[in-house]
């Protein structure tokens, strides 16, 4: 299997464009409906009024309906072929299935503004060329066969070419409330469409990246003598199909430091004296945490429906429903007694407790105020009962801001006497500033910070949009951020399950390992257990390094998102040292690392440097 030449979304959408050198082109696509008199541009490729695209198998094709505004109906079909000269040939097809009333439907393509400011574009064949940035927002509208952009140094540069026939196109200099970018639009047809009309339009979009100088050296500085905040581990979520393959490969042959379950409370209320299989092998699972020493946290999802607001009104999967005032006594019973329950029957006991994503409702909403109480109720439930399971602030998703969620409660001293740690989810990824502002928050208390949800895109199970090499570096460069602004004591990744897997599970009860499994071991088992981060610096941005040291040795991890580069090594202990290397074409392979103390770093790569026992 060939390098992969674009990357995907749930919804099929086009998020990127590989080189063959590796590096990346941020073009994203879109089918988009121009509605008539008021001109407002509506995506088809999304999810607001049902379920979305799916997809052809793991295949780079996805089909599905869409529903405009006024009722009229549509169907989509989206398809991407690897070519043997380099980039992909992408075919987007729009069918009536109604009568369409419609400005237009087109075929979007956002390019990135800033990779090709100061460069040039020109329509093909023959066009004059614009200089990007020195021009009117539109800057071309007519028919062609094709665009072509070049950045300032002529060393990245994008074909965009129409089978067939010239197309109608606009481009223009496109800033919005979502962002800047430079726009081909498409035009695939407007008008009435008549029930059965179908147009299709098919583009070869070809990125190109060519040297046209050598990339210096990146300098990889490592200060061992300074440590920056203590880590316990990496672990994952066993919430769902726990009794998977997947789930119990990832448990045997992963080192986790952290876990979390679901109290399937729901499942247990039903028959509270003979609860069912699904809850019982949570149980035994939580069993082999501790045997394994190994904490964890247990969260709650969804409730029996007695204990909502609006029981049996709502479909299970309706957010931020709400628990009834007079209610809250017997779930506080409830929840006591299943833990009471599982440390007598089975032995396990939870080092901590949530309500999952309480701040956006997933699937029990919490005001800031909501919270605090909550944890005083729960905190004081447990205590009295004798369970030694305390409770984690926040708890929220995703970074951006939400740390404001947990600030009621951090700031009443009646509440913070239950609460063992700070908890955060990172689905759709932050700022260095919102990441540092929940490690600033359990640093304010004293607490330990967990990442209890280490995922990209929180849509992403969808379509198995997981399943690719590109989604692993995502997810490897996530964690490297992770780790160096909101400096956390351990992540659970969601999750260790067929579930986003990275395992995935076999009919005969064994498993298929996948890349992305090899990119997790490097920061499961190569990661000294209870470490210290330790201070370590790169020269250039695009290479991201985390640092830790423990009783068994050091460890950097180097992240290279982009085409191969060398990188030069300072401050590293005498003494051997060895080089995990992952990459799209081969993972995990290990050799020692020689006396210059250079490295290669392959495009696309996760590398990783173990040795230097502390004395």
């Amino acid at each position: 299997m060939g390098a992969e030449r674009a990357a995907f979304d749930s919804d099929g959408r086009l998020i990127a464009l590989l080189a063959p050198d590796g590096e990346e082109l941020a073009v994203v696509g879109n089918v988009v409906a121009v509605l008539p008199v008021n001109g407002r541009r509506v995506q088809l490729q999304s999810r607001r009024d049902g379920p979305g695209l799916r997809r052809e198998g793991e295949l780079n094709s996805w089909s599905g309906g869409f529903t405009l505004p006024d009722g009229s109906r549509g169907r989509i079909a989206l398809k991407a072929e690897d070519r043997t000269a380099g980039g992909i040939r992408y075919t987007a097809s729009v069918t009536a299935e109604s009568t369409l009333d419609v400005n237009g439907v087109e075929l979007v393509l956002d390019v990135p503004r800033a990779q090709f400011l100061n460069g040039r574009v020109f329509p093909v064949p023959g066009g004059s060329p614009l200089v990007l940035g020195k021009s009117r927002p539109s800057l071309f509208q007519g028919e062609t066969g094709g665009i072509w952009f070049e950045d300032s140094s002529a060393e990245t540069t994008l074909a965009v070419r129409f089978e067939d026939s010239p197309k109608p196109v606009t481009l223009a200099d496109r800033w919005d409330v979502a962002g800047r970018s430079w726009r081909i639009r498409v035009l695939m047809g407007k008008g009435l469409w008549e029930s059965g009309r179908t147009a299709t339009v098919t583009a070869v979009l070809e990125p190109g990246h060519k040297l046209v100088k050598p990339v210096p050296d990146a300098v990889i500085s490592l200060n061992s003598s300074r440590t920056l905040f203590e880590f316990d581990g990496f672990g994952g979520n066993y919430c769902w199909d726990t009794r998977s393959a997947a789930a119990k490969y990832t448990l045997a042959n992963l080192r986790i430091a952290w876990a979390r379950t679901e109290m399937k409370l729901v499942q247990w209320d039903r028959n509270r004296a003979n609860p069912p299989a699904d809850v019982r092998e949570d149980l035994e699972l939580m069993k082999q945490f501790q045997a394994k020493k190994i904490p964890y946290a247990i969260s709650i999802w969804w409730l029996p429906e007695r204990f909502y607001t609006d029981p049996h009104e709502k479909p299970r999967s309706t957010h931020f429903r709400l628990i009834r005032g007079d209610r809250w006594e017997e779930l506080l019973d409830t929840i006591t007694a299943y833990l009471t329950w599982a440390k007598r029957e089975y032995g396990v006991e939870p080092d901590l407790f949530s309500f999952n994503e309480a701040n956006i409702g997933v699937y029990v909403g919490q005001t800031p105020e909501a919270h605090a109480d909550a944890l005083k109720k729960i905190g004081a439930r447990f205590g009295a009962a004798g369970l030694k399971t305390r409770l984690m602030l926040g708890d929220a998703t995703g970074p951006k801001d939400t740390h404001k969620f947990a600030l009621t409660a951090a700031e009443d001293a009646d509440v913070m006497r239950y609460v063992g740690a700070v908890s955060f989810h990172s689905w759709g990824g932050g700022t260095a500033e919102q990441y540092a502002a929940w490690g600033d928050l359990a640093e304010w208390l004293g607490l330990p910070l967990l990442v209890a949800e280490l995922g990209v895109d929180a849509q992403a199970y969808q379509n198995r949009a997981y399943h690719n090499w590109h989604y692993g570096i995502r997810e490897a460069a996530m964690t490297q951020e992770l780790l160096t602004y909101a400096r956390p004591r351990g992540t659970q990744f969601w999750q260790f399950t067929d579930d986003y897997g990275l395992v995935r599970s076999k009919p005969d009860g064994g498993v298929d390992l996948t890349p992305r499994f090899w990119l997790m071991k490097h920061f499961t088992d190569l990661t000294p257990a209870k470490s210290q981060a330790l201070a370590v610096t790169s020269s250039d941005p695009r290479v991201l390094v985390t640092a830790f040291a423990g009783a068994s040795g050091t460890v950097l991890h180097l992240l290279n998102p982009g085409p191969a580069r060398t990188v030069a090594l300072e401050g590293l202990a005498d003494g051997p040292w060895e080089v995990t290397e992952s990459s799209e074409p081969a993972q995990f392979v290990r050799r020692p690392l020689g006396a210059a103390r250079r490295l290669d770093l392959p495009a696309r790569s996760l590398v990783s440097l173990t040795g230097g026992r502390l004395r």
